[in-house]
């Protein structure tokens, strides 16, 4: 498959949760640091996407990440949420990708270094509910489950992640248009982590699962994902 991986139609779900440092620093290989928030949590989050069609055909795809940047750098006041979308270094540390299809995971694994593997993803979606179960081989490894935060509105957007590969920090960045919702007061949202060694690392480090910090709900979801912009040594 050939770069660049085109999303023209898709539906997306995100949901930001918090977790204690210590746990998510020890997952985050430097020079990458975790990006902490007011009360020293990490942010985490949690995309699911229904790509109905893009360069790698149809699949579904459900990343967790915790939300990092190269250091050294200069902390703000300002907090984690407001760097996400203005600082071009915030990214997050994709610790756990399930993706339906061996194309889409061969895909993803070369080009961008993630470690995804094949899964089975169900998604079920009502007016303002959804659930996604994760399962590998008949067992569940984690679900996700979403309320609706209202109704969609046209939104642009950066998205970059970190991924290691043979020793090497890869960062991919891509710009996302949608029609989506996000909501951080009474947002609903919920991660359920199974006893499953594709998850024990995330279930280590104490992910506040039931207490969303925001949600948000993408009606469409377009992107185009290039090659990584940038590489560097893991220390």
């Amino acid at each position: 498959m050939e770069t660049p991986n085109v999303v023209s139609a898709a539906r997306g779900w995100f949901a930001l949760f918090r977790c204690r440092l210590n746990p998510a620093r020890a997952l985050i290989p430097p020079p990458l640091e975790p990006v902490t928030l007011r009360a020293g949590r990490v942010l985490v989050g949690a995309l699911l996407l229904d790509c109905e069609d893009s360069t790698l055909g149809r699949y579904k795809h459900l990343t967790v990440g915790f939300a990092a940047r190269p250091k050294p750098w200069i902390a703000t006041p300002l907090g984690a949420l407001w760097l996400e979308r203005r600082a071009s270094d915030f990214g997050y540390w994709i610790q756990f990708s399930a993706i339906s299809t061996e194309a889409a995971v061969e895909a993803s694994s070369h080009h961008w270094g993630l470690p995804s593997f094949l899964a089975d993803i169900d998604i079920s979606v009502k007016r303002t509910k959804m659930k996604a179960v994760v399962q590998e081989k008949g067992a569940e490894v984690l679900s996700l489950e979403m309320k609706r935060p209202g109704a969609g509105m046209p939104a642009r957007f950066p998205l970059r992640y970190y991924t290691c590969d043979q020793g090497e920090i890869l960062k991919t960045e891509m710009t996302v248009d949608t029609v989506g919702k996000e909501k951080s007061m009474f947002a609903k949202a919920s991660l359920s982590l199974r006893r499953h060694e594709r998850v024990e690392d995330l279930r280590g480090a104490s992910i506040e699962m039931h207490d969303p910090l925001r949600v948000r709900w993408y009606d469409s979801f377009r992107t185009r994902m290039e090659e990584p912009s940038a590489r560097f040594r893991v220390k």
